[in-house]
Order: C-alpha cells, then sequence, then structure tokens
C-alpha cells in the first residue's frame, strides 16, 4: 500500500469544464426539458376526460399517472439542479455577476441611496415583487370570484329552463 498511487490518482488542482462540456450540459438541460414536458403532458392526458375510460380502469389511470408525475417531478428536480450548477460555473468563471448590481455600479458609478431601482431601468421594480403586490390588493380575487358566481348563476338558469321544458308550466298546489 503506498501513498504515491493515491496521489497520482487524486487530480492535482480545479480544472474547468471546457467549452465542449459546458455545451454537452445546456444540451442535457435541453433534453430533460423535453422529458418534462413529455412527462407533464401524459399525465394531463390520463386526467382528461376525452380518454375514453371503458377502455382502461380507474386503478390503471391512477397508476399511469402517479408514474407520470413522479417522472415529472424527478425530472423536474434534476433540470433545476443542472441548471443550477451551471449558474455557479458561470458565475465562478467571472462570466455572469454572483450578486445583481446596477448600471451604475458596474460602471463604476454610486448610486444615490437607493433611490434607482435595481434593474436600472424603468421597467424594473429592483426588489418589490409584482405577484405579491398584486395578491394583496384583492381586485384580483375578487373579479374572478364575481366571474365565477356569474357563471354559476347561468349554469343554474339553464338548467332550470332545462327542467321546465318537459313541464307544461308551474301548477298551484296549495288550494
Amino acid at each position: 500500500m503506498s501513498s504515491t498511487g493515491s496521489v497520482e490518482a487524486a487530480p492535482s488542482g480545479y480544472q474547468p469544464f471546457t467549452k465542449a462540456q459546458r455545451i454537452q450540459q445546456l444540451n442535457d438541460i435541453d433534453k430533460s426539458i423535453s422529458q418534462l414536458l413529455s412527462s407533464a403532458g401524459l399525465a394531463l392526458q390520463t386526467l382528461s376526460a376525452t380518454h375514453a375510460t371503458s377502455e382502461t380502469p380507474m386503478s390503471e389511470r391512477k397508476e399511469a399517472f402517479q408514474k407520470a408525475a413522479d417522472s415529472y417531478l424527478t425530472t423536474l428536480q434534476k433540470v433545476d439542479v443542472l441548471l443550477r450548477r451551471n449558474i455557479y460555473g458561470l458565475e465562478e468563471a467571472n462570466i455572469i455577476p454572483a450578486e445583481k448590481k446596477t448600471r451604475k455600479q458596474l460602471a463604476g458609478g454610486k448610486t444615490d441611496g437607493g433611490a434607482e431601482a435595481i434593474g436600472g431601468d424603468v421597467a424594473s421594480l429592483g426588489k418589490l415583487d409584482i405577484g405579491w403586490l398584486n395578491s394583496r390588493s384583492g381586485r384580483v380575487g375578487r373579479d374572478m370570484e364575481a366571474e365565477l358566481w356569474e357563471k354559476a348563476k347561468v349554469f343554474l338558469e339553464r338548467l332550470e329552463a332545462e327542467k321546465t321544458d318537459g313541464e307544461k308550466g308551474d301548477v298551484d298546489m296549495s288550494d
């Protein structure tokens, strides 16, 4: 048992990926995203009403959905890990900055106490999350609720109209 054999087997230092290896990694991510979309489509297809229920029993459909959903989640996790690795690699190679900086900071200038948004342009709202702001307003939820109530009202009116079409009208049962 010699220590020189283990030293020779170990890499002498950090070796970054070559351009060809990075392109291959991105190609693998692309293939994984295609597989991700395929799994999602298969899962939705098993749930769709167009899928004939007489052809396959419900237990087989549930099993097929579970299999497709598991494949989707596994592939999603794989894509997430691969993308994070590539982002970290780009940050280590100083191709992209590790932290978001304003255009003035990148050019060497100073910002004036945070008055400008992080993105540097008018469309950017910096650290403000538009989704968070919209969820706090409640307007979107109220609009959706009103729309759903209107659809329910129309549905019930149509159902009532179909029910009364077969009858000759209202019959007064009180004496």
